[in-house]
């Protein structure tokens, strides 16, 4: 009996021994799960990151384009206008002559787009204002905390391949302290959204979200 009693025991320990290891490996596995799955996402929100700030900082970089086009068409209207009246005494421009001077103009646009250097001049000023200079989407996003773990991991572990090829580490695209509140956010608005929140939009909604009258419908 007292054997019996002892085989008993033994197999209830070497059951739970190894229910216990089965939920440990089951534990890992599921971990393991999670954390790929947290890389595959913040792979993701770095890849829409990168194509965001390279859209938009395209579209400053055509829109300083067309500014040097339109700076020098509006320079040569008006040095061809004070020719014209000071040198040549036959008065100013007409707006009916305009035409003989903005189709040139744009057909030249067009050929510099066309057959000229144009988009190698955008492509150099997108990477120029993606470097270098200052702008909101140029900062690194904000992400929920729980991605913090897996961020630094991934991060680090880059660095690390980037190091050992000689070559220079990737800054953080990423941050992970407290967005800026409401207000700071209205605080960089232009004066008419400032004046239109505080007047209008402040009577629409409060802290607790839109008001409601007794017979549940939203007041207006």
């Amino acid at each position: 009996a007292q054997a019996g009693t002892s085989s008993d025991r033994i197999v209830a320990m070497g059951s739970s021994s190894s229910s216990s290891a089965v939920d440990e490996a089951q534990m890992m596995v599921e971990e393991k799960v999670e954390y790929i799955l947290m890389k595959k996402k913040l792979l993701e929100l770095k890849q829409t990151k990168i194509q965001r700030d390279v859209q938009l900082a395209t579209s400053i970089a055509k829109a300083r384009d067309q500014v040097h086009w339109l700076g020098g068409f509006t320079g040569a209207m008006a040095t061809t206008s004070v020719l014209k009246s000071v040198v040549f005494r036959a008065g100013h421009l007409g707006i009916s002559q305009f035409p003989f001077l903005a189709v040139p103009a744009f057909l030249a646009y067009q050929y510099d787009l066309a057959y000229g250097s144009k988009m190698e001049r955008v492509y150099k000023e997108t990477r120029h204002i993606l470097r270098n200079e200052r702008h909101w989407f140029n900062e690194p996003m904000a992400l929920p905390p729980y991605l913090e773990e897996p961020y630094r991991a991934m991060q680090d572990t880059h660095n690390a391949q980037l190091a050992a090829l000689g070559r220079t580490p990737d800054k953080d695209w990423a941050r992970f302290d407290p967005d800026m509140t409401e207000a700071e956010i209205l605080d960089h608005t232009y004066p008419l959204t400032r004046s239109l929140a505080s007047h209008h939009y402040s009577v629409l909604y409060e802290d607790d979200g839109p008001r409601n009258d007794g017979n549940g419908e939203q007041q207006k």
